[in-house]
């Protein structure tokens, strides 16, 4: 299928790189398409306006769907944690976790369902093993030091040995940003529950089809994380912190020949359930740089439906003084909904597990000695 046979979002999905779950959906756009605005978020417990923060529980779906006859196999990952931790976390200083489940309730252009099973699971999920059928591409880390109070964050390449020696947080110039963990200070609330202070700037890099040199860089500007559950493989209790969320095994499919699980109808029954949300904005003038060269289109022309464009459709059109002639639904300026418009705001709940991040001393990505890994979108 030719990409140029695609609207806006079936666009989307091709541009950050995942393969989509299914193709067939697309069969019937045709190059004459107009692209659409991106639709209005819909409601539910998830549904998210501009500025908000989801429920860190928000669950959309009926959980009517039956358990998989047989049951989904997930090892190596520790069949016994709530979570299916990758790592336990038990006497070590930090927790230290990877993101399984991000479900994006902002902005509408990347909350749509086809979007969130095909792109952003199929990237979070992991390569084939666990049950799960994903790439592994889009994997983000976060240490909890509960003793210090402190919050790393940040991306991480494609790991070699998930299990073994784990992930590390990338560290290098992509594209002239410089691509790091970042740490900020956090809090415990009196019912236990964690929130970060503001992070000013984090770029989360997403590797298209596992790629170390092909990468895009998501610019997320004041993102926080907030009402974050740490708990020991799901029991809401003190102690080591292996989990955020849990995992549901009555959320797949029956387990192919492969023993693979494809997500179940996500309209019913969720694979995750999520324990903590975040939320943060993407200015359209830094989403005009992030040049996704799958599509060959810019962040922003995803984003705002591929409203006033320039050169060929490939950007959004901009004004005399450089900022884009498109609006979003968020000021940069007033860190509030409305106003300027000149960003989009955005938002999700997760769920992650216990990993093991090491050091990166020995991956060029993660010890600065990696030259390129892409252009991170950049102009």
């Amino acid at each position: 299928m030719k990409i140029g046979t695609f609207t806006i979002a079936g666009a989307s999905a091709v541009a950050f790189g995942f393969a989509l779950a299914a193709p067939a959906l697309f069969g019937a756009c045709s190059s004459s398409s107009v692209p659409p605005a991106p639709a209005v978020a819909g409601g539910g417990a998830c549904a998210t306006e501009a500025g908000a923060f989801p429920p860190p529980n928000c669950d959309d779906t009926n959980e009517s769907c039956p358990a998989p006859n047989p049951a989904c196999p997930v090892a190596p990952c520790n069949a016994s944690s709530a979570c299916l931790a990758m790592a336990d976390n038990t006497g070590k200083p930090t927790d230290d976790l990877r993101l399984r489940k991000l479900n994006v309730t902002a902005p509408s252009a990347l909350a749509q369902h086809f979007i969130q099973a095909g792109v952003i699971d199929d990237g979070v999920n992991l390569d084939n093993t666990c049950g799960e059928q994903g790439t592994g591409s889009f994997s983000w880390l976060a240490r909890f030091d509960t003793t210090n109070n402190k919050l790393t964050t940040g991306g991480a390449p494609p790991a070699d040995d998930p299990f073994g020696t784990g992930y590390c947080f990338v560290n290098q110039m992509i594209g002239g940003l410089l691509v790091a963990p970042v740490t900020v200070s956090m809090t415990q609330a009196s019912d236990g529950t964690w929130a970060s202070a503001v992070i000013p700037k984090l770029y989360v890099p997403i590797y298209i089809n596992g790629d170390p040199n092909n990468v895009v860089v998501l610019p997320l500007s004041k993102a926080t994380v907030q009402g974050v559950t740490l708990s020991a493989d799901g029991q809401h209790q003190g102690g080591v912190g292996n989990c955020i969320g849990s995992y549901n095994p009555d959320g797949v499919a029956a387990p192919t020949t492969a023993g693979l699980c494809a997500d179940e109808d996500p309209s019913s029954c969720e694979r995750w359930r999520t324990n903590g949300s975040l939320g943060g904005y993407i200015t359209l003038v830094e989403a005009n740089g992030v040049n996704v060269v799958t599509l060959g289109k810019s962040l922003c022309v995803l984003l705002t439906g591929g409203v006033s464009t320039a050169d060929g459709g490939t950007q959004c059109a901009t004004n005399p003084d450089g900022s884009v002639t498109a609006k979003g639904d968020f000021c940069s300026t007033t860190d509030s909904p409305g106003g300027c418009e000149d960003s989009y705001w955005l938002a999700a709940a997760f769920a992650a597990s216990a990993a093991t991040i090491n050091d990166g001393s020995t991956v060029a990505a993660c010890n600065g000695t990696m030259a390129g890994g892409g252009d991170a979108g950049a102009d």
